[in-house]
């Protein structure tokens, strides 16, 4: 199951935090080469990661970070509105509010073909939904590399594009939509087969000297879909690659045939 990190739980995982910066370092730096801020010690941390920010953190079974998203409340502002307003629409407005979150920051090594590994990637993208929808949001506003909105497509994610694509620098981004809904998570859930909810919202507790991942694995013991979702040892370990892996790939191409694809596929109510 995903683990929920909130300003009210973190104390439950520092450690884990720290690697998570760690690893957004590593997918979003060194990999992508994405021109982001690093701390002194390695770690990629913005503005956005403040108390409001929910962290929903997959682990290996060792404990180490596989997955993770950042899901922030828009009330007071958001990435895609300070920094990429230019990728939406004309007259589009403001898409900040009480109803909005943004999603960011999301990544996924785990890269098995069992039917485990594929409940695991699906429950990345389910997350977020449930938390939203239990506080009453209807939709998550988010900006994306393009060729990425195919696979958030054909995983569930209802998206509505909200501009063309643009450039950020690293490649070429997409502002969009998701839908937060009953039915949205729904579907997704029958569709792989995850319990309800997908992820756990360990308490602090003084009385209990367990760190999280053994907490979760007592709550796996006596739940089976639970278990079902849990990371194996036989799990294959991502490889890294070097950022400049995939460059004489025609990119533009790819980005394009992505954008058609996606703007042929978004979701449109009642169509």
């Amino acid at each position: 199951m995903l683990h929920l990190v909130t300003k009210d739980n973190r104390e439950l995982y520092r450690r884990e935090l720290d690697d998570l910066f760690r690893v957004r370092k590593s997918v979003f730096v060194d990999e992508l080469g994405w021109q982001l801020n690093v701390t002194a010690d390695g770690r990629e941390i913005d503005q956005y990661d403040d108390d409001e920010a929910i962290y929903g953190i997959g682990f290996d079974w060792q404990g180490r970070v596989t997955m993770s998203g950042r899901y922030r409340p828009t009330n007071d502002r958001s990435m895609l509105m300070d920094v990429f307003p230019h990728a939406l629409a004309p007259g589009t407005g403001s898409l900040n509010g009480s109803k909005t979150w943004e999603f960011s920051r999301g990544f996924c090594l785990e890269t098995g073909g069992k039917r485990h590994n594929q409940q695991r990637r699906a429950m990345l993208m389910l997350t977020p939904l449930e938390i939203a929808y239990a506080c009453g949001i209807s939709s998550y506003i988010a900006f994306s590399e393009v060729r990425l909105l195919p696979l958030f497509i054909n995983m569930g994610w209802r998206v509505k594009l909200l501009g063309d694509p643009v450039s950020y620098g690293e490649g070429e981004g997409i502002a969009y939509q998701v839908e937060v809904s009953e039915e949205a998570i729904r579907q997704m859930r029958e569709a792989y087969d995850l319990p309800a909810p997908c992820h756990i919202h360990l308490q602090v507790d003084p009385n209990d000297s367990r760190n999280a991942h053994e907490r979760a694995r007592e709550i796996a013991e006596h739940a089976p879909l639970y278990a079902s979702i849990m990371p194996q040892a036989t799990d294959r370990p991502y490889v890294a690659r070097s950022s400049a892996v995939g460059r004489h790939i025609d990119q533009s191409s790819l980005r394009r045939r992505a954008f058609a694809w996606s703007k042929e596929n978004q979701y449109v109510v009642n169509r």
